[in-house]
């Protein structure tokens, strides 16, 4: 009799499967349905057209409601509620300026675009309903930003295999595939890079997962070096800034920064040698015979920097060598910052004029670079430098475009002039002969189109994701704070980025943003599947 009882007391097969099942759902869903999505948005035009991001967004909005719907167990943390609600009255208000804009069309279109990001964020809650589950979301997204750049890194590299547009090689020649646009390239490049190099410093992450991503963040930034993106360079340096400050695991960190950072910047180094990748792509022997020899070198840093951060993975697991690692850390930062006083004394007393001399040089040289940049910014032109030399000139027409959206601002700052109405604002009141359609810059265009209100409910979503992110930090998320840490920054690139571009109009960068935010909010509260019991935590 107790052994009936003891097996009558063991779970069938069924109930492991439902409970399996009840384990998968809804995340698994939502997250093949956020993979599907993003990859489908960026192999076209990034979704910039409406083609592209109206239908994703009602695939996104049905699988939501299914989800949801069937069967409706998730409830969201209110930091999450929050979030999406500042979304979603972001869109709506979108689509209200159709009222007062000088373009009605346009509103309804930026207005479906940005449900799409709501829809977007919603599946990504639902797929972060537990630490492993939000932990696999953001593998997949940065999967996802690996597949997308990698297709550009080789249009370059391979033209043979991967056929890119010629249109950017006649402007400029900057990656751009498969987004269509070089910059929204590079932005989506440094995303993936920060959120790669975090990923792999995780000193409790699995150490096959944090060699791979060494090894991506590798391809992330030669790939971005390619799309030749001033912006993008400044969010990355601001995104690893961050990084450095908020992550738990500092010395990991920065040995996986000498890793994967040494790689990449070996890759780049080397790429002086072949103009034909960088430059043009007729210069020497060729784009196809300097792309296989380069893809040779790019493959082998790949690998080094693969092996070095499993090899530093697996020794860090020893808590031995932990604890002497911390010890040897500590004396040599101060048998090393000791040297450098006492060789910076011994130096200026040797040669003291000289130093001062040289210094004073170097200071008003400095100063001399950044007062040319700052007036080339102020004076906008159509003819930025180009190549390489793009990134060490602040040359552009972005002071232009935000003279006028401030304008705007100014003119009705309390609703602004619509959506849309930037365009025609900037065709009426530019100073050069272009076109641009967006202010390159999401918070004046905000503030130009939509107002003060616009601008409040944006700055709710953002509040929001912060208010996320300091949980996450303090072990209130669903993942760990080492990823958290990751999260955050690769968010804190996107934004800069935005800030100097129109990368809200790109859904295949931003909606991936979005989704991968998503797993900073706390994990939400299941409702019981039986009546008569109390919710538990997921």
């Amino acid at each position: 009799m107790p052994r009936e009882t003891a097996h009558a007391r063991r779970p069938t097969a069924g109930r492991r499967n439902s409970k399996l099942l009840a384990r998968a759902w809804p995340a698994l869903p939502a997250i093949a349905i956020i993979v599907f999505l993003l990859l489908r948005l960026g192999f076209d035009q990034g979704g910039y057209f409406p083609a592209s991001f109206i239908p994703a967004a009602a695939i996104a909005f049905i699988a939501l409601a299914v989800l949801l719907v069937y069967p409706a167990r998730t409830r969201f943390s209110t930091p999450a509620l929050v979030a999406i609600g500042s979304l979603a009255a972001f869109a709506c208000w979108t689509g209200l300026s159709r009222a007062w804009s000088v373009v009605p069309d346009v509103p309804l279109l930026d207005m479906q675009r940005a449900m799409l990001y709501v829809a977007l964020f919603g599946l990504a809650l639902l797929a972060a309903d537990s630490g492993r589950n939000a932990r696999l979301l953001v593998w997949c997204v940065l999967g996802v930003i690996v597949v997308i750049v990698g297709a550009g890194l080789l249009s370059r590299l391979q033209p043979d295999l991967v056929a890119s547009s010629m249109e950017a090689q006649i402007f400029a020649y900057r990656i751009d595939h498969p987004l269509q646009y070089w910059n929204a390239y590079g932005a989506l490049a440094s995303v993936g890079a920060v959120l790669a190099t975090g990923l792999a410093a995780d000193a409790r992450g699995i150490a096959v997962l944090r060699a791979t991503a060494a090894g991506a963040a590798v391809l992330l930034l030669v790939a971005m070096y390619l799309s030749l993106g001033r912006g993008a360079w400044a969010a990355l340096i601001l995104g690893l800034v961050l990084l450095v400050v908020i992550a738990p695991n500092r010395g990991s960190l920065l040995l996986t920064l000498v890793i994967a950072g040494g790689a990449a910047i070996v890759a780049i180094l080397r790429l002086r040698g072949y103009p034909a990748l960088v430059q043009d792509p007729k210069a020497g022997s060729g784009q196809a015979a300097q792309g296989n020899i380069f893809t040779r070198e790019l493959v082998a840093l790949v690998l080094l920097a693969v092996v070095a951060q499993a090899v530093t993975a697996f020794i860090r697991l020893t808590p031995l060598l932990e604890r002497q690692m911390k010890v040897l850390r500590r004396y040599a930062l101060i048998g090393g910052g000791t040297l450098v006083i006492l060789a910076a004394v011994g130096g200026y007393v040797v040669k003291g004029a000289e130093v001062e001399g040289t210094t004073t040089t170097a200071v008003n040289d400095a100063t001399d670079w950044l007062d040319r940049q700052w007036q080339d910014f102020l004076d906008p032109t159509t003819s930025p430098e180009a190549g390489t030399a793009r990134l060490t000139s602040a040359k552009g027409a972005r002071s232009d475009g935000y003279r006028v959206a401030i304008d705007g601002f100014e003119e009705r700052p309390l609703i602004g002039g619509g959506a849309g109405s930037f365009e025609v604002r900037y065709a009426r009141d530019r100073d050069i002969d272009t076109k641009i359609r967006d202010a390159h810059s999401l918070p004046l265009e905000t503030l130009g189109e939509l107002g003060a209100v616009g601008m409040l409910v944006l700055l709710g979503f953002l509040g929001a994701v912060v208010l996320a992110v300091r949980r996450a930090l303090a072990g209130r998320g669903s993942i760990r704070s080492a990823e958290a840490a990751a999260v955050a920054a690769a968010f804190t690139v996107w934004f800069v980025h935005a800030c100097v571009d129109w990368d809200w109009e790109m859904p295949a960068l931003t909606g991936t943003v979005v989704a991968l935010t998503a797993a900073l909010f706390s994990r939400g509260r299941r409702r019981s599947s039986r009546p008569g019991r109390s919710a538990t935590s997921a």
